[in-house]
């Protein structure tokens, strides 16, 4: 196992924990691991025989506490293969995985919203934790805040049972000591809803757009250069044929100025955006505009989503 973890400050340090567990699923004695110095890239040996493995990245601060964890849990490698594994690489970003809010998401049962949205997935698709300086989730509809709470945790509201157009916010900060990278994130969803039928939760129309460029594990690309960076669509845009309008901006000056870019679409379907950085830049920043058939929308904006390294 080639093993990468990122990080994008000076100094920063983590742990990485790796577990075997048993086919009960049952943990193994295993050393406690060391702090070491970030970004991280190592060689593991593993055997394969009747166990699973369950890897923890923690970033942690000067005091050893954590400021952001990533999970890869109960995977079993074949024998004689070779994997790579890394996190919190970026782009760190907003994610919808499917299954519900055991997976996270926004769902709807009888007159009651709920919502918990991932805003730290790294580009390899791990979600995780990371400590905020600040943020808030809000759920809005006709003028009115029905519900509002801080942007990592889960937001719960009372809404009418009559269909309604709704707005959903949800905004975080994170402080520069921890990363340079993805330092604020924020989505704006827009979407209708109705009470479903008794006994049934239902999962909201919500869409997503990820980018996955190729990055050093500092969360840098070359200054001057021009990068392809793939973009993923999650959530209820990311069916075929979903998508109505999608919209991507890149800013190199933090946000004061943006740019459109092209959207490109290979016979496959997959996504992309091309980025030329200028020379002097020292970050890139994205808005994407997202809309799909049935007429829900996203705006998505991550603000130093990656850094310019000469």
């Amino acid at each position: 196992m080639k093993l990468g973890f990122g990080a994008s400050v000076t100094g920063a340090k983590g742990r990485v924990r790796i577990r075997p567990l048993d086919a009960l699923g049952n943990g193994m004695p295993i050393q406690e691991p060391q702090q070491q110095k970030l970004p991280l890239s190592t060689t593991h040996y593993l055997s394969t025989a009747g166990v699973r493995w369950s890897w923890t990245a923690t970033q942690l601060d000067a005091r050893s506490e954590a400021r952001m964890i990533y999970r890869k849990d109960r995977v079993t490698y074949k024998p004689g293969s070779s994997q790579t594994l890394k996190f919190n690489t970026a782009v760190v970003g907003p994610d919808l995985p499917p299954g519900g809010l055991d997976g996270q998401g926004a769902e709807r049962t009888g007159d009651t919203i709920s919502a918990m949205i991932p805003l730290f997935t790294d580009s390899s698709g791990h979600p995780g934790f990371s400590a905020v300086t600040g943020g808030v989730a809000r759920l809005e509809s006709g003028g009115r805040i029905l519900g509002e709470g801080p942007a990592t945790d889960m937001l719960t509201a009372e809404v009418p049972a009559a269909s309604a157009a709704y707005r959903l916010t949800v905004e975080a900060k994170r402080s520069t000591a921890d990363t340079s990278t993805s330092t604020k994130v924020a989505r704006v969803w827009t979407f209708t809803s109705a009470r479903p039928a008794p006994n049934r939760t239902v999962t909201l129309p919500l869409s997503a757009v990820r980018f996955t460029p190729k990055l050093s594990l500092g969360g840098t690309a070359p200054a001057g250069g021009t990068l392809t960076v793939p973009l993923k669509v999650r959530g209820a845009a990311a069916a075929a044929g979903q998508v109505a309008a999608l919209t991507v901006k890149v800013s190199f000056d933090g946000g004061r100025t943006w740019k459109t870019l092209a959207v490109k679409t290979d016979p496959k379907g997959a996504r992309s955006v091309s980025v030329k950085h200028p020379a002097s830049a020292k970050a890139v920043s994205f808005v994407v505009d997202l809309k799909d058939k049935s007429g829900n929308t996203v705006r998505q904006t991550i603000t130093n989503a990656y850094r310019l390294a000469k």
